[in-house]
């Protein structure tokens, strides 16, 4: 298996080289910095010199603010990227899977999503995921869309992940408490991610720790077990005056997953205990 990964440099990407290095597996890892994947004449050049049987698609403005005060420079990384893909991925018949996220839905429900509840987004963000997805849905019969949510971990740029990390940490930190969601450690993405392109399971999948909470409920689990002494401050998303609206109520709910390969994704406090766990042995 010859693996091509774009976004290669963040979070996901990292633990992603580091899954495929330990099996063995030939990958091209790529970042903005060897390759615009909104360029579609650079990237059919590189695909087709390459030929990878897996496409992995995690490049992408994940700024939801920024996004929304550049809406052609988000469609273009995050939307047409994905059609060129789609494209390059038919040409040489390979599968691809593609990161997508919570935001492509408005949060206006009492339940978590499932994979085939109707799309409805309401920042440019959660617009320019969803056009991505439809590009990839449409061209490609063999492809993975993975909706994922409010990933944390050692490389994360989440706003607790990178205070978890920090050794000098300040007095007190605001934390939202208004906006619920599912929360994925991304050591466990990865593995299902392995999991999922080695199967011929194409399709929807919510791939998020089980539970649900607030960003404070995350914030609290961490203090008992991190036992840091930093204040938490409960604070209202209006309070931030951020730029794009959020979706107030999003879990996702891991439906498709759990029935095709028989698993459940552990419970997201458990994660949490593991990556305190590994930050501490870290920080050794």
């Amino acid at each position: 298996m010859k693996v091509f990964i774009s976004g290669a440099d963040g979070a996901l990407g990292i633990e992603i080289q580091n899954s495929l290095k330990k099996e063995k597996i030939n990958f091209l890892a790529t970042d903005f910095r060897q390759l615009d994947i909104s360029d579609f004449k650079k990237t059919n050049e590189v695909l087709l010199n390459y030929r990878p049987d897996v496409i992995l698609h995690f490049a992408a403005i994940s700024d939801v603010d920024a996004c929304e005060g550049d809406k052609d420079l988000a469609f273009r990384v995050n939307a047409l990227s994905c059609l060129g893909l789609a494209v390059i991925a038919k040409k040489i018949d390979a599968k691809i899977l593609y990161t997508s996220t919570n935001f492509v839905f408005d949060g206006k429900t009492e339940r978590p999503y499932l994979e085939y509840a109707k799309p409805n987004p309401i920042n440019e963000y959660g617009r320019t995921k969803l056009l991505g997805e439809e590009y990839i849905r449409d061209i490609c019969d063999r492809f993975y869309i993975i909706r994922t949510s409010w990933l944390f971990g050692k490389n994360s740029k989440t706003f607790l992940s990178k205070f978890l990390v920090t050794k000098e940490k300040p007095t007190s930190i605001n934390v939202i408490c208004d906006q619920i969601g599912s929360f994925t450690y991304i050591p466990d993405l990865a593995e299902v991610i392995l999991l999922i392109i080695k199967s011929e399971y194409y399709g929807f999948f919510h791939i998020v720790n089980s539970g649900i909470g607030s960003w404070l409920d995350f914030a609290l689990k961490a203090k008992e077990l991190a036992r840091f002494r930093s204040d938490i401050k409960p604070i209202n998303t209006e309070e931030l005056n951020l730029l794009a609206p959020r979706p107030r109520f999003a879990p996702l709910a891991s439906r498709n997953f759990e029935f095709l390969f028989g698993k459940e994704m552990r419970n997201w406090e458990n994660a949490l205990a593991d990556f305190v766990k590994l930050i501490t042995q870290t920080s050794n």
